[in-house]
């Protein structure tokens, strides 16, 4: 991904006990990991959807320039999809699940920071009618996006304890 993944490493031994379980009963986690996945999935679209951040606290409002400049009025979205919001996804391996966006500005999204003109220049600033501004640095603040929240932390031992049961004892 080129863009930003967020890696959380699991180092307490009830977790890396659970995943053991998890393997002996199914052969592999990655059933599970599928499942946190698309949960994690729907958090992000949630996020997207309410302008909050996986605390829950609202994004920093669009500047006037921005909203005057701006297709549509939704934080970090564009119409039609095909921008960061549309470019989040999961990838599961054996043991492992990686979310991210290939969005190269996805970063800058997700962390904020300054974007400066090289060399002293000048960064030329698009508008949706076709002009545009020209300014020597922007700034734009974190709006994460990314990140697991305490109810996503709940839901994903809920699946880790459901996958960690034998199959026989596992709720229909």
């Amino acid at each position: 991904m080129a863009g930003i993944e967020l890696k959380h490493e699991i180092r307490d031994q009830i977790t890396s006990d659970v995943l053991r379980q998890i393997e002996r009963n199914m052969g592999s986690t990655r059933p599970a990991l599928l499942e946190i996945g698309e949960h994690l999935q729907g958090s992000v679209e949630e996020r997207f959807r309410t302008e909050t951040d996986p605390q829950g606290r609202p994004w920093e409002p669009l500047t006037d320039f921005t909203k005057a400049n701006k297709r549509g009025n939704q934080i970090l979205t564009e119409s039609g999809g095909a921008g960061l919001r549309g470019s989040i996804h999961y990838r599961v391996g054996s043991d492992s699940l990686e979310q991210g966006t290939n969005k190269i500005y996805g970063a800058i999204h997700q962390l904020g920071g300054t974007i400066k003109a090289k060399r002293g220049g000048a960064l030329a600033i698009g508008r949706p009618d076709g002009a545009f501004a020209v300014v020597k640095q922007v700034t734009i603040p974190a709006r994460e996006y990314l990140g697991l929240s305490a109810t996503d932390r709940e839901v994903i031992d809920q699946i880790l304890q459901r996958h960690a049961l034998p199959p026989d004892a596992r709720p229909r």
